[in-house]
Formats: structure tokens, C-alpha cells, sequence
């Protein structure tokens, strides 16, 4: 019974995806998954409270689960790696997905996710606290590190003007996280 209960929550998921990828986040009703899915209307809300509770649960069992998992394993690097290609691997998706705006909205569902992974990073280690010289509050340490994470992984993927792999994404960001532009400027 709880592997069918599972079973029909993914196939409500997965016809919300395929509905964002043809059309847009504002003209999806919830008739309408359920409808793609097989099922009656009243079962959508057996399972989620509306069409943002079903994109953050899609971001967490897709990407966010295994990001923590590994994570929880000391592999952060390789982590945030998944991030980059787990996001390329259903670009058009999160290109609709980030349409998605305001309350709610899946840049706030995403900066949610990157916040609680990134807070869950630094207490299983130690901040080289001679790195953080001059700075007073580690929580809007993190919140701009949160921030940063959240919008170059949004003009990556929405941006029609550049077109990287996800390797090459994760070396910009690699890049931007050791080399502070004022540290690279000639004086």
C-alpha cells in the first residue's frame, strides 16, 4: 500500500514536470496533473498542498536528497558538482521552473535548499576562522554565499546569451569562490 501511495505521488510529480516543460508555471491547474496522471483531482491533495509544494519536492528527492547524502559523506565538492549536473541533466525544466517567481516561488524554494545545505556544511566543520578576518556576523557570511549560489545557477541556466556544461559552470564557480575580483585586478 505505501509503495503505491509512493508510486502515485511520483506520477503526480512527473506530470507536473511534463506540463512546466511544455507550457508555464501560471497555466498549470491542478486538473490538469491529474488529468496527465490518470488520477482524480482530490487525490493531488492526498499528496501535496499545491503546484509549489510538488516543485520543492521534485528539487528535494532529485537533486537535494543525494547532495546531502553525499555531503553527510565528507564529499562536498563532489556535491555541489551534483548540483550543477544534476540541474543540467533537466535544464529546461528549471529554466520554466525559475518562472516560477515570488512567494513561493522556486528561486525562494532553491535558496531555501542551498542555505539549509550550506548551513549543514559548515557545522560538520570547522570555519578556518583566520579566512573570515573582518568579518562580524557568519550568518550573513552565509546568506551572501547562499545568494551567490542561488543566482549564478540561475543565470546559467536561464541565460539565453551563454551556453556552459555544467562542467564549466562548476570551474566559473570554483573560480569565483577562491579569487576575489579585487584580488585579481593589476594595480
Amino acid at each position: 500500500m505505501e509503495r503505491k501511495r509512493e508510486l502515485t505521488k511520483i506520477l503526480l510529480a512527473e506530470s507536473f514536470k511534463e506540463l512546466l516543460i511544455k507550457g508555464s508555471f501560471d497555466k498549470i491547474t491542478i486538473k490538469m496533473i491529474t488529468d496527465q496522471a490518470g488520477v482524480i483531482r482530490p487525490t493531488f491533495y492526498n499528496y501535496f498542498q499545491d503546484k509549489y509544494e510538488v516543485m520543492e519536492w521534485l528539487l528535494e528527492t532529485e537533486v537535494f536528497q543525494h547532495i546531502r547524502e553525499m555531503t553527510e559523506d565528507g564529499m562536498e565538492r563532489e556535491a555541489v558538482y551534483l548540483l550543477f549536473r544534476k540541474m543540467e541533466k533537466d535544464r529546461i525544466y528549471y529554466q520554466k521552473a525559475f518562472e516560477a517567481t515570488g512567494q513561493n516561488g522556486f528561486e525562494e524554494i532553491l535558496e531555501k535548499k542551498i542555505r539549509q545545505l550550506i548551513e549543514e556544511m559548515v557545522g560538520r566543520h570547522k570555519i578556518k576562522l583566520e579566512k573570515l578576518q573582518g568579518i562580524k556576523d557568519k550568518k550573513i557570511f552565509l546568506e551572501f554565499h547562499t545568494i551567490t549560489v542561488v543566482t549564478g545557477l540561475k543565470y546559467w541556466l536561464t541565460s539565453r546569451d551563454i551556453h556552459l556544461s555544467a562542467d564549466e559552470a562548476m570551474e566559473y564557480y570554483l573560480f569565483l569562490m577562491s579569487h576575489p575580483i579585487l584580488e585579481l585586478l593589476e594595480k
